[in-house]
């Protein structure tokens, strides 16, 4: 799998319009607020997305981020319980409160298995701030059990670190291509 990582800017004006859009109207695009007006949450945090659809993370001050984990291992990044998988990390995103430009974090999902997100700010995980795109809407594994595995983690669950983005591969992971706009 190859991913790509091109930077630019979205301007704050542009970016609080809608919750999805198209572009050219072939691509949807659905928009994720990180932390926004100081929650601990990603609005919205259940999304069903189609193959080659892309969902653009927005963060909002403080600092958050965006990892991928495994659905039993909620406040971990994947790689760190399926070593074959390195999974996507937005890095840190710090944001002032007196910013104009929010940045952006966008992936393009290339297939429709769960992916399972958290943010890996220290306690972030365990207060609920998950999320989850084609979590299945019944059986062990709907995006309700998975919040609810996050918030009975202990706070001493590794979060990641790094503030450099990556993206993921693996056979068992879904396909995805990130890009960071700052």
């Amino acid at each position: 799998m190859h991913f790509i990582y091109p930077f630019s800017f979205l301007t704050f004006a542009a970016a609080v319009y809608g919750q999805s859009y198209t572009s050219g109207g072939q691509v949807m695009v659905h928009v994720v607020h990180v932390g926004e007006n100081g929650t601990l949450t990603f609005s919205p945090d259940d999304l069903q997305v189609n193959a080659g659809d892309m969902v653009q993370f927005q963060f909002y001050p403080q600092n958050h981020s965006v990892v991928q984990s495994a659905f039993n291992s909620p406040c971990e990044p994947i790689n760190s319980v399926m070593s074959n998988v390195t999974g996507f990390k937005s890095g840190y995103m710090p944001v002032s409160e007196s910013t104009t430009r929010v940045p952006v974090f966008t992936m393009m999902v290339n297939d429709t298995k769960p992916i399972w997100i958290y943010c890996s700010q220290k306690g972030h995980c365990q207060k609920g701030m998950v999320m989850a795109i084609n979590a299945p809407s019944t059986g062990n594994k709907t995006f309700a059990a998975f919040k609810a595995l996050a918030m009975g983690q202990s706070s001493s669950s590794t979060p990641y670190t790094s503030s450099s983005p990556t993206g993921t591969g693996g056979a068992s992971a879904p396909s995805i291509t990130t890009t960071l706009s700052t």
